[in-house]
């Protein structure tokens, strides 16, 4: 049963959308990090999808302290000290959850959700088995102080399944070279899956200017067989 749960963060408390699979688990477990958009239809709906396939999916809303304002004000405000605090007390919630197997556990996101699964993967080295990236954008900046995402990539320690379209800005095809270079300089293992006729939120079905259904299901088949084989098996 899918339902929302609250985590306390500092002062604040966070919603958590937990996509609940059938039977008692327990489950292998994703963190879905969302895009710019936040709990909107395309996050819940992926985060159900997910869970329909047997995977205990959180979506820790990155937004819960600037209750009342839109996404598009509220992602102004974002800070990679305040997500990384946020993943962990996700994470920290999971292990709360019977339902949930601790040692089976990915990060996804779209959008800035795939910068910020890169983000939680290098901060918690320990914790994630895959990070899967979906047109990672805003890899190179930072928000707030500190180094930016790419300059974390050697905290890495965890399999990378990135997916990206051909025609995106950012990350622009060779902005997706230098994470696929970065990351083979690092030992780090991972394979990129690159997408002609799709730019930038091709899976976003909120998005119709954006959104290419055939690319969007061939990268969620793709996700599903590399989740089945690495979290299931």
């Amino acid at each position: 049963m899918n339902r929302w749960d609250e985590v306390v963060v500092g002062d604040s408390t966070m919603p958590v959308y937990v996509g609940e699979p059938a039977g008692s688990g327990p489950h292998p477990t994703i963190i879905l990090t969302f895009h710019r958009g936040g709990m909107d239809s395309f996050t819940i709906e992926s985060a159900d999808r997910l869970a329909l396939e047997g995977f205990l999916t959180l979506v820790p809303d990155f937004y819960h302290r600037y209750k009342g304002m839109e996404a598009e004000e509220a992602v102004k405000f974002r800070l990679d000290v305040e997500v990384i605090a946020d993943i962990k007390a996700a994470v920290g919630h999971v292990s709360s959850l019977e339902s949930s197997d601790m040692s089976q556990m990915a990060i996804m996101g779209h959008c800035m959700g795939g910068r910020t699964a890169y983000l939680g993967a290098c901060a918690l080295p320990d914790t994630f088995k895959l990070c899967i990236p979906f047109y990672s954008g805003g890899v190179f900046a930072s928000w707030g102080k500190g180094p930016s995402v790419f300059d974390r990539f050697d905290c890495l320690k965890c399999i990378v399944h990135g997916f990206y379209g051909s025609e995106d800005k950012n990350p622009s095809p060779d902005d997706v070279n230098r994470f696929d270079k970065r990351l083979t300089e690092l030992g780090v293992e991972h394979t990129f899956y690159r997408y002609d006729g799709a730019g930038h939120a091709f899976q976003n079905t909120v998005n119709a200017a954006s959104f290419r259904p055939d690319q969007s299901e061939d990268a969620w088949g793709k996700v599903l067989k590399i989740l089945n084989a690495q979290l299931m098996g």
